[in-house]
């Protein structure tokens, strides 16, 4: 059975051998007529197939067809004249947001940022990272209330987050009468939670990216963001609301997304500058 349903558009294949050599699994090759060929598949991972689409992507001609994708479906990769100052704007003005307005997202642009993350760069390409979602205000709401109310109550008996005493909780309690309205979820209509199995190579850095990802795409379609930690350490204290989230015992899962409309817009980015310590090394030897 072919798993990948690879196929080539031989009319079309100059055999310039640009998919063999950015093949991940080893599998393509050039047959006697400087065509594309790929090995036979039974499984998908080290041993077989990656899944990863190069070969689909790096056809200059637009030759090859996988897993019954098509070339002229893909997004063209955009010239670095134009990416590159779209890209430093949104990365300079991305800024934790930390007031929403009371207002839902669309779900139609939720899932095309979600379909987005599909790309997602992941160790040795597994693509095991899932997503526990709440795109609708009122549930939020009700999620926020429930774990709202157990952390007062926990509070008011010394219990406190993990990390957390009375006077830095009370110090977080402070900021709701000016930076935040809402200490645990900073009002955020909407929330996105990244996991992936523990077991996994690099769980970590897969969600972690996830969450960097995510955060731009908002910022590119005018949403605020905020990485959020400290509701994961408060979750911690209240196993039954945190299973609420359905997210296995056996995943990690670093930090929780809130996203929306803001409610206060910034004009303009920040301008940083000094803060970065760059180690440029210049001096390695030949040998040890």
């Amino acid at each position: 059975m072919d798993l990948t349903h690879f196929h080539v558009a031989e009319t079309k294949c100059t055999g310039c051998g640009r998919c063999v050599n950015t093949c991940a699994g080893g599998i393509l090759s050039l047959n006697e007529q400087s065509k594309a060929q790929i090995a036979p598949v039974t499984e998908f991972g080290w041993g077989g197939c990656w899944q990863c689409e190069h070969c689909l992507a790096v056809c200059p001609q637009g030759a090859i067809s996988i897993f019954g994708k098509h070339p002229e479906n893909s997004l063209p990769t955009p010239a670095p004249a134009e990416a590159a100052p779209v890209l430093d704007a949104l990365m300079t003005s991305r800024r934790a947001c930390r007031r929403y307005l009371d207002k839902n997202v669309p779900r139609e642009i939720i899932d095309e940022m979600l379909s987005v993350l599909q790309t997602l760069p992941t160790g040795s390409n597994k693509r095991r990272v899932e997503y526990t979602l709440l795109d609708d205000k009122e549930q939020t709401r009700r999620f926020h209330d429930l774990a709202y109310r157990e952390m007062e109550r926990q509070a008011a008996q010394g219990i406190y987050p993990r990390t957390f005493d009375a006077h830095y909780y009370g110090q977080m309690k402070g900021w709701e009468t000016n930076v935040r309205p809402d200490m645990l979820l900073c009002s955020a209509p909407h929330l996105l939670i990244p996991h992936a199995p523990s077991d996994i190579p690099c769980a970590v850095q897969d969600v972690n990216i996830a969450c960097a990802w995510f955060e731009l795409l908002c910022a590119s379609r005018g949403l605020g963001c905020v990485m959020m930690t400290f509701p994961m350490v408060v979750l911690e204290n209240m196993p039954q609301i945190r299973a609420l989230l359905e997210i296995p015992e056996s995943h990690y899962a670093g930090m929780l997304l809130g996203f929306g409309y803001p409610e206060i817009p910034y004009p303009r980015g920040v301008q940083r500058t000094g803060y970065a310590k760059v180690h440029r090394l210049k001096h390695l030897p030949e040998s040890l």
